[in-house]
C-alpha cells in the first residue's frame, strides 16, 4: 500500500488518521444501507449510525493516546496511558446497542444480530485506523465483504458435506498447529559420527504435503472428474515431491476401486514433472552441466508423457464402459505418517553410508540419498561441480544414479500404498523412463 506520509504535514496527521477512521464507517454503513433497503419495519444503522461509530472509535483513540482530560497531558491517575477514555466509550456503545437491540426485539422475535455487532465492529475497527491505517483499511473491505456476501456464503455452507469440513480441520491441526512447534534441528548420533541424521519439523512437512497432495487431489477430482483432476494433482505435487504424488496415489487405489490407470496418469505425470525440476536445479547452480543431461532427461520426459497419455486413454476407455468411482474422504492422516516413518528410516541410511565409505563414496552415497531425496543429491553435485571439486562427468554420474534410484523406490511404494495392478503399472513406467534415460546417458558418457 502507498504511504503518503512524507507528504503531510505531522500537524494534519490526526486529522487524516481520523478522516480514515469516518470512511470505515461509511464503507460499513453502506452496506448495511443497501442490506437493509428491502426492510418495511426495521432498519437498525445505516450510513450516518456506521459512520459516527467508526469516527467515534478513530476519536476516541485520538484521545486515549494524547491522555485529553489529564492535567498537563500526563496519563490518567486511574489509567495507563490514557485507554480507559477508549473503553468507556465502547461500553457505552455497546450498552445504547443492548437496549436498542431488546426493544427492536420486543417487536420482532426472529431479529438477528449482524448489524448491532457490525457496529462494535466499526468502532474497534475505527480506533485501530488511528493507530494503522493500512491495516484498518484491509480489515473493513474484509469486513464488508464478510456482509455482502452473506447469501452466498450460506449457500457455500450448506453445500459442504460435514465430513468435508471435519477433515479440513484435521488437515490444518497437522499443518498450522503441529508443524510450526516441532523442533526445526537435526538429531542424529554423534558418537558415531551421525550428527544430523533426522529433523522432526522437515520429516513432518513431508507429512503435511503428502497429506496435502490427497487433500488438494480430492477437490481437484469433485470439480474437474477424475482423469483431469487427478492430471493436475499430478503436475502441481510434482513440481515439489512426485514421490508423494505416487505415495497417495497409491494409497488412493486401496480406498477407489478402478483408479489405478487414472492414478497412473498422476504419478507418471509427477514423475515427468520431476525430472524438469532437476533440470532447473542444474541451470540455477551449475548452467554448464545442461550440456550433459539434457538429452537423457529429454528422452525421459518424451517417454514419461507418452506413458502418461496411455494410461489416460486407457482411463477414458474403462470410463466409457460405464463404471463409476466414489470419492473417498479428503484426509487420510495414515500413509502420510507411514511415509514419513520410512523417510526417516531412509535417511539414517543414507548417513550412514556416507559416512562409511567417506569422500570416495558419492556414487554409493547419491544411491543411498537418492531414495528419498534427488534434489538434495542434484544440489550437492552441481555445487561439488561449480567448485571444481568434481568434475561434471562424476556430478552427472551422481544425479542420473540418484533419479534411476529414485524411480525406482517408486515401485516398492506403489506396491506397498497401493493396490497389487498400481505397483505392475508403476514398474512399466518406472522402466520405461530409467530404461531409456540409461541407454542415451551411457551413450553420451562413454
Amino acid at each position: 500500500m502507498v504511504d503518503f506520509t512524507p507528504y503531510l504535514s505531522p500537524a494534519l496527521d490526526p486529522l487524516w488518521k481520523l478522516l480514515i477512521s469516518l470512511a470505515i464507517g461509511l464503507i460499513v454503513g453502506f452496506e448495511r444501507e443497501i442490506a437493509q433497503e428491502k426492510l418495511t419495519s426495521v432498519k437498525f444503522a445505516g450510513l450516518r449510525t456506521f459512520g459516527l461509530a467508526g469516527f467515534a472509535g478513530g476519536l476516541s483513540a485520538y484521545l486515549a493516546s494524547n491522555s485529553i482530560g489529564s492535567a498537563g497531558g500526563s496519563p490518567l491517575a486511574f489509567t495507563q496511558n490514557g485507554y480507559f477514555i477508549f473503553g468507556v466509550v465502547l461500553l457505552a456503545i455497546m450498552a445504547l446497542l443492548g437496549i436498542a437491540y431488546f426493544r427492536s426485539t420486543g417487536m420482532h422475535p426472529h431479529l438477528g444480530f449482524t448489524t448491532e455487532l457490525s457496529v462494535i465492529v466499526t468502532f474497534l475497527l475505527g480506533g485501530v485506523s488511528f493507530f494503522n491505517p493500512q491495516a484498518a483499511i484491509i480489515l473493513v473491505v474484509i469486513v464488508a465483504i464478510l456482509l455482502a456476501f452473506k447469501q452466498q456464503l450460506h449457500e457455500f455452507t450448506h453445500k459442504i458435506p460435514k465430513e468435508e469440513f471435519y477433515d479440513s480441520l484435521l488437515f490444518a491441526l497437522i499443518a498450522v498447529v503441529i508443524l510450526p512447534i516441532l523442533p526445526n534441528q537435526s538429531f542424529g548420533l554423534p558418537q558415531y559420527g551421525l550428527p544430523d541424521i533426522i529433523n522432526p519439523s522437515q520429516i513432518w512437512l513431508i507429512v503435511v504435503f503428502i497429506s496435502g497432495i490427497s487433500y488438494v487431489g480430492y477437490f481437484l477430482v469433485k470439480w474437474f472428474g477424475t482423469t483431469a483432476g487427478l492430471a493436475l494433482t499430478g503436475i502441481v505435487g510434482g513440481m515439489a515431491s512426485s514421490t508423494a504424488v505416487t505415495t497417495s496415489m497409491g494409497a488412493n487405489t486401496r480406498q477407489i476401486q478402478g483408479l489405478e490407470n487414472d492414478a497412473m496418469v498422476a504419478a507418471t505425470l509427477a514423475n515427468t514433472v520431476m525430472l524438469i525440476r532437476v533440470a532447473f536445479i542444474v541451470l540455477v547452480f551449475f548452467p554448464s552441466l545442461l550440456y550433459y543431461i539434457y538429452i537423457p532427461f529429454g528422452v525421459m520426459v518424451v517417454v514419461g508423457l507418452l506413458v502418461a497419455s496411455y494410461f489416460y486413454l486407457q482411463s477414458n476407455r474403462i470410463s466409457h464402459q460405464g463404471q463409476t468411482l466414489k470419492l473417498g474422504s479428503p484426509f487420510s492422516i495414515k500413509p502420510a505418517l507411514t511415509f514419513g516413518a520410512l523417510i526417516t528410516i531412509i535417511l539414517f541410511v543414507s548417513k550412514f553410508a556416507a559416512n562409511y565409505f567417506g569422500t570416495y563414496g558419492l556414487y554409493i552415497t547419491s544411491l543411498f540419498a537418492g531414495l528419498a531425496n534427488v534434489d538434495a543429491v542434484t544440489i550437492s553435485a552441481s555445487q561439488l561441480a561449480a567448485n571444481g571439486t568434481i568434475g561434471p562427468i562424476v556430478a552427472v554420474v551422481a544425479i542420473l544414479i540418484s533419479v534411476f534410484v529414485n524411480l525406482g523406490i517408486r515401485i516398492v511404494y506403489a506396491y506397498y500404498f497401493g493396490t497389487k495392478k498400481y505397483g505392475e503399472y508403476t514398474i512399466f513406467m518406472a522402466l520405461a523412463m530409467v530404461i531409456s534415460g540409461g541407454i542415451i546417458a551411457v551413450l553420451m558418457l562413454s
